[in-house]
């Protein structure tokens, strides 16, 4: 039987780090990432799809969404779905929104519940607001099947766990096969061992919403025969990803080789991306950078660009000794005190560029 394994998806999630604009057009094509993996389980002869939690994100996520994923959900009939809630999605509203036939989900009585599927599988969950020490205590699964366990929250290797964690020792030696995980939005591409049994593994989110979710994104399909697991693939069908890159700018000498520098460092980033640029480096005082150009001529490639300048400017303190002007009486002033060349460079950066006239950014 072929699995999909995926987690995190954080539909209506609302994405405050992009503009309104752009936040809404994101929503609205990781809904459509969903509808594609619903698409790609029904067509390639998927037997079941294990949600890890936080399909949803936040409480208030509006019952029209909901109803909207459980309809595709529907549509990818014969496929089966189980779903455990995570950390933002426990307080979902279910009143009046019709559950599809072929969604199992895990909150009816409060504690573990277990499914049996063909070919000697199992699948078995709790959701993640109802975990207590005690549940470990209570998890029982039957030898002879190939066990699957769901659950949500960040796996310790202890045996006392804080908010939002799973103590993994409790775990071991419990039958468990294959632990499927969510909660950690890096996806784990090769599973962990668990015990001499079972490995576990975090599905990661299935798109990246920010700049902490950088790379690869989407689900792990497993493929389990005999009571084995034969083979597990990662499959990626993000529409977006998100990239950090680095430029140094230190031999820059203007603006457009602070632009060129950008896009070399951009070079090898697909087009669309979600996108920031950090400028690092020591450069001449007088360099014109002109942040708000380049953002605007990189925005005509990329999704979203965002652009942190974490660039200093280099001062040859004998080069103003004998300037006479307020920049060099300015700039000699800055260095008659103590302070880190952190400092220092920032004092000067903003400094220069109030002499200049130009705008300043605090």
């Amino acid at each position: 039987m072929k699995i999909i394994h995926t987690g995190d998806i954080h539909l209506g999630a609302a994405m405050r780090t992009l503009p309104p604009d752009k936040a809404r057009l994101r929503g609205a094509e990781i809904v459509d990432t969903f509808r594609v993996l619903c698409s790609y389980a029904r067509g390639n002869g998927i037997g079941a799809v294990l949600i890890a939690g936080d399909l949803f994100d936040e409480n208030g996520v509006h019952k029209s969404l909901v109803a909207e994923i459980f309809s595709i959900i529907s549509s990818a009939q014969p496929v089966c779905f189980f779903y455990i809630t995570g950390n933002h999605d426990d307080g979902l509203a279910l009143d009046g929104v019709v559950i599809p036939q072929n969604l199992y989900v895990f909150s009816k009585n409060r504690g573990w519940q277990s499914y049996d599927l063909p070919e000697g599988i199992t699948v078995t969950g709790i959701d993640g607001k109802y975990l207590t020490p005690d549940s470990y205590f209570s998890l029982r699964l039957r030898t002879e099947r190939f066990n699957i366990v769901m659950l949500h929250g960040e796996a310790v290797g202890t045996e006392r766990t804080g908010k939002d964690q799973l103590a993994l020792p409790r775990l071991q030696n419990k039958n468990i096969d294959y632990l499927a995980l969510g909660h950690i939005h890096i996806p784990t591409m090769q599973a962990e061992r668990l015990d001499g049994r079972g490995k576990y593994r975090y599905c990661g989110c299935l798109e990246g919403r920010g700049f902490d979710e950088c790379g690869k994104r989407g689900f792990f399909l497993l493929d389990i025969r005999g009571g084995q697991l034969y083979t597990e693939n990662f499959v990626s069908i993000a529409k977006r990803e998100a990239v950090v890159c680095t430029a140094d700018i230190s031999a820059c000498n203007s603006y457009y080789d602070v632009e060129r520098t950008a896009l070399s460092a951009l070079s090898g980033v697909s087009a669309g991306s979600m996108v920031k640029l950090v400028l690092r480096g020591r450069h001449r005082a007088d360099l014109r950078k002109d942040i708000p150009m380049l953002t605007g001529r990189l925005s005509q490639s990329y999704f979203f660009i965002k652009i942190v300048d974490e660039s200093r400017i280099f001062i040859d303190y004998a080069q103003y000794k004998n300037d006479l002007s307020e920049r060099g009486e300015f700039v000699r002033e800055v260095g008659r005190y103590e302070m880190s060349e952190e400092e220092r460079s920032e004092i000067l950066e903003v400094g220069l560029k109030a002499l200049a006239g130009e705008e300043i950014d605090l």
